[in-house]
């Protein structure tokens, strides 16, 4: 819920996958009304999940198929008096109801006629000749609400930002804090091996406002503060290896594939940092990433040894793909059939649930990196980490790779070890759906699932933190 709507910027993906966001406004009874927060909701769902607000629009049209004409018009007169940055947007909506309600689907609403309708790819809708030209028009009025939306609240964050850059020019120069700056070609504009070069961060920083400019400083303090606090824990920091020059070079933030430091990129994907205050949340993980990339690195120099022996380690393998095998055995016909292919392709080396167990090894370093990342991490970072990860994964995963979406949710079930929710597993089935994909469908319940879990979270209790490795308690 966001009180002041100029604070976040519109459509921002807030928490990965996991959050619908609404303004206050939304929820007020005397200017809302259930239909149009309802009707917010669902749009917002389609957004995350098409990662645009035009397609999520088009793919909505159903939603009027089974409002009454009562509830239509009470989501319309919502919408005249809604006061979101982008109402507009749903006041073309509403507009169009009449002739939305008239549109059929090759699914939901079959057309009675061959060939008196245009479908609409991708959508599964069947427009009637007579309005076909209705929906481009529509989705024209949509793009242009929505791009009304952000330019006014980019507008709103321009502005004099000279003395904010001052500031950070000043702070930078003095504090040198362990962290390179860079922008969209992975080009450096600021290294604290050379503090005082900030003529090319300037540049870059030159059109954006104080809270932009401020908040850009509050990031690279956060980074700062967690960089040296993990780097003076460590007895021997000399013992980290290079990063590796593979290494991704994005992200909240991210190990600097040269300087074995932690990367800030100004023009990150989908963060808008240049463009307004960051949004709900981005600080918490910003921080939870710093950690979890020095731990990553701590990892690589052994500072999280597995602590079980070679027979201890292969029995507890045994335990989890013995469990998996009952699993397989058991497949409804229908996903038996569906997984046939990437069954045999996992059993290239061996059996379907020893590679399914090599996929979940091989996840075992981000967990051991998450072991030694929670000691620098506050509550709020933790968190916050918890549930940017634990989000509906479906969509990555075809339909005969369930086998390999179940092992990915019982490693992604570990994450709420980290976490202080009062009923995490309940929280875990709302998050992914995971009751409809795999127990309403048979391939388990949920005893199996415990004991798969149990397995799994043995493979993980299998590593621990070397102490011998730390001047002091983190």
């Amino acid at each position: 819920m966001v009180r002041d709507p100029d604070s976040v910027r519109p459509y921002a993906q807030i928490l990965n996958e996991s959050t619908c966001t609404l303004v206050l406004g939304d929820l007020d009874p005397e200017r809302s009304h259930p239909e149009f927060a309802a009707y917010l909701l669902a749009i917002a769902e389609r957004m995350a999940e098409t990662g645009e607000i035009l397609r999520a629009a088009a793919h909505l049209a159903p939603w009027w198929f089974y409002r009454t004409a009562g509830e239509r018009a009470a989501f319309t007169r919502a919408a005249e008096r809604s006061s979101r940055p982008d109402a507009a947007l749903y006041r073309s909506i509403a507009a169009a109801i009449p002739w939305l309600a008239r549109l059929r689907h090759r699914r939901l609403r079959p057309a009675r006629a061959k060939g008196a309708h245009r479908e609409i790819p991708g959508t599964g809708l069947l427009v009637p000749r007579a309005i076909e030209q209705e929906p481009d028009h529509l989705l024209e009025q949509v793009q242009r609400c929505a791009s009304d939306a952000l330019a006014a609240f980019y507008a709103r964050h321009r502005g004099d930002g000279a003395r904010a850059r001052e500031r950070l020019v000043r702070w930078l120069r003095d504090e040198r804090p362990p962290l390179v700056i860079t922008d969209a070609s992975h080009r450096t504009v600021w290294d604290h091996a050379d503090a005082t070069a900030t003529s090319r961060l300037l540049e870059r920083l030159a059109p954006c406002g104080p809270v932009t400019v401020e908040h850009i400083r509050g990031d690279l303090a956060c980074i700062a503060d967690h960089s040296r606090r993990f780097l003076a824990s460590l007895r021997d920091r000399d013992s980290l290896p290079p990063p590796d020059a593979s290494l991704a070079q994005g992200g909240y933030s991210f190990l600097h594939h040269q300087r074995r430091c932690i990367g800030y990129n100004l023009d990150e994907p989908g963060i808008e940092r240049l463009a307004g205050p960051g949004i709900p949340y981005a600080r918490a993980m910003l921080g939870a990433r710093t950690c979890h990339e020095w731990a990553h690195l701590a990892v690589d120099a052994g500072f999280v040894p597995r602590t079980a022996d070679p027979g201890r380690w292969s029995a507890l393998r045994d335990r989890f793909a013995g469990l998996l095998d009952q699993i397989i055995a058991t497949l409804p016909r229908p996903v038996r059939a569906a997984t046939a292919a990437d069954r045999s392709s996992l059993a290239a080396a061996g059996s379907t649930a020893s590679g399914l167990v090599d996929i979940f090894e091989r996840r075992l370093p981000d967990f051991r990196a998450n072991l030694l990342a929670t000691r620098y991490e506050s509550t709020a970072e933790r968190e916050t980490y918890v549930r940017q990860n634990i989000r509906p994964l479906a969509r990555e995963y075809p339909p005969g790779q369930i086998l390999r979406l179940l092992v990915r949710y019982v490693y992604e079930l570990q994450y709420l070890g980290f976490s202080e929710m009062e009923d995490a597993r309940a929280y875990f089935y709302e998050m992914t759906w995971f009751e409809a994909d795999f127990f309403d469908t048979g391939i388990l319940d949920e005893p199996a699932l415990d004991a798969l879990s149990d397995a799994a979270a043995a493979l993980c209790r299998a590593h621990a933190v070397d102490e011998t490795r730390f001047a002091e308690a983190s």
